[in-house]
């Protein structure tokens, strides 16, 4: 999301690097427990639901719903002037934080339908954004 480089050398870690480097590859990769089929996120050891270890990383739909939004007027050095962060339930049901793109972004309902895009210039590293879908 920054608009200029910080200057902070910013890495992930190998837990995550799965979900970072389907990203890179423009697919919404995320953790899915093969006991009991709960999808997560953030990175999880063990299932939230089954406490089962076998968790594995799979390619998600990329769909989800708006859950809430935060338009943010305060001013930071190398991002944009307002910018809006939302919170974003995929049709797996992981939520997780997130930007919007598109249109008029700052008055999108809650509960409207949206997909996942990447854009593989992104630096430090490609993160998924969502845009609504018409």
């Amino acid at each position: 999301m920054p608009t200029e480089s910080s200057g902070l050398d910013l890495a992930y870690d190998a837990s995550s690097a799965p979900f970072f480097e389907g990203a890179a590859q423009g697919r919404l990769v995320l953790q899915r427990c093969g006991a009991c089929e709960t999808w997560m996120w953030p990175v999880k050891y063990r299932c939230v639901h089954c406490f089962a270890a076998d968790v594995e990383w799979r390619p998600a739909s990329g769909r989800a719903t708006l859950y809430s939004l935060s338009v943010v007027h305060q001013q930071y050095p190398g991002f944009p002037h307002p910018y809006v962060i939302a919170t974003v339930e995929t049709d797996e049901g992981v939520r997780f934080n997130t930007t919007l793109v598109g249109d008029d972004v700052e008055n999108m309902a809650i509960g409207s339908a949206l997909m996942a895009e990447f854009d593989a210039d992104e630096q430090p590293f490609t993160l998924p954004r969502f845009r609504r879908i018409p």
